[in-house]
């Protein structure tokens, strides 16, 4: 991305409004390096700004004080950082989709349902939670609450995200179901929306299928079954990803006499921990062993909003401010961008690159202060013989 690029977008959003010293590009680098290195709080990252000579190194450095970096996360507008991801996210999608699957799978179980995920749209959400600070103000003065559920969508199976919503956190998941979905533009024929249980709506489900499309979920406690016919089992029932089938039939969903009766198709199983999964889904033709597979694919970005939490520091919101946090997620979801835009050749391990890229940060860095030595020593010796 072209630094003026940013620069215009900074200038749009007005980021750089009464800026002393922390500028659009010096704030947008500080997040990154924050990001993938250990750093884990706002003192840690006041301190590296100020101090570390890989912050200054990378053009992140700048003497500023603790609160004024603080105001900074406060009120500048995080819609800089989400129109730098955007473009991110779109050059992701240019990546061959071969070269862009995360690795949760073994190479058989990929080849084994490799047609069914080049046509998956995977999507779920995660809650972030509030830090004490703000808590008893939202309680106080936002009726929905603030604006952290994250809801992520990736792009026919693989590690791309597609869709970012960022929703109140008790908001139900299903009324944002037809947003993500948005069948409307539907990355191609026959695409399979693969997701949990919490997005759930009969008439959608029927809207999915109207559409020339399929779904893959799990039958909501508060959907009833109306039984048609049995089908038969395999005769291994125990699959390789642990799950074991228990039954598998064709069914009606829900009792509302006014909508239109349609055949579905419900998988009665145990998970590979022994829990009861009873999976819904429209793929009436598909292999049961194949619908098993493609729904345990969706750990895939439970995976991911583990790794965004845990390696990038998600769970350690550094702001007190609802701007400061949508500003953290969104750098967050950035940096995962990035990731993947670094290393194109996958199968991807993102907790394998962060690692690399951390030792290589740190050797590149002892190379410049090896460098730098070196030249202060030659210019004292110039400096002694003359």
């Amino acid at each position: 991305m072209p630094p003026k690029q940013r620069e215009a977008i900074a200038e749009e959003h007005d980021y750089d409004y009464k800026a002393r010293k922390l500028r659009f590009e010096k704030h947008l680098r500080a997040w990154v390096l924050f990001l993938i290195t250990d750093d884990e709080s706002l003192r840690d990252m006041h301190s590296a700004m100020n101090q570390d000579p890989l912050y200054e190194l990378a053009g992140a450095g700048v003497d500023i004080g603790l609160g004024g970096l603080s105001q900074a996360h406060a009120s500048r507008p995080y819609e800089a950082v989400l129109d730098v991801l955007t473009v991110a996210l779109a050059q992701i999608q240019r990546i061959p989709k071969s070269k862009r699957a995360l690795r949760t799978f073994s190479p058989q179980t990929l080849c084994q349902i490799g047609d069914l995920l080049s046509r998956v749209v995977l999507f779920d959400s995660t809650t972030l939670e509030l830090p004490s600070q703000i808590k008893e103000w939202a309680e106080k003065e936002h009726e929905n609450g603030l604006p952290l559920k994250v809801h992520l969508r990736l792009n026919t199976g693989y590690g791309g995200i597609d869709r970012i919503l960022l929703t109140p956190e008790h908001e139900n998941d299903a009324l944002r179901y037809e947003e993500l979905l948005d069948l409307e533009n539907a990355p191609d024929a026959s695409t399979i929306y693969l997701h949990d249980c919490g997005y759930r709506r009969l008439t959608t489900y029927d809207a999915v299928v109207d559409s020339g499309n399929h779904f893959v979920t799990r039958l909501h406690s508060q959907i009833s079954v109306q039984t048609v016919r049995e089908l038969a089992l395999p005769e291994e029932r125990e699959l390789p990803n642990g799950y074991t089938l228990i039954r598998d039939r064709l069914v009606t969903l829900g009792a509302d006499p006014e909508r239109e009766r349609r055949v579905y198709r419900a998988i009665n199983c145990l998970d590979s921990k022994g829990n009861p999964v009873v999976i819904v889904t429209s793929l009436v033709e598909t292999p049961v062993e194949d619908v098993c597979f493609l729904y345990f694919y969706r750990w895939t970005i439970e995976i991911l909003f583990r790794w965004l939490k845990h390696a990038l520091g998600l769970a350690h919101l550094i702001s007190h401010s609802p701007n400061g946090i949508m500003m953290q997620v969104v750098a967050t979801l950035l940096v995962y961008a990035l990731l993947i835009l670094y290393h194109q050749d996958g199968p991807l391990s993102l907790k394998r690159l962060l690692r690399e890229l951390r030792y290589q940060i740190h050797e590149r860095l002892y190379q410049i202060g090896y460098e730098q030595g070196v030249r202060d020593t030659m210019a004292q010796l110039a400096a002694g013989v003359s």
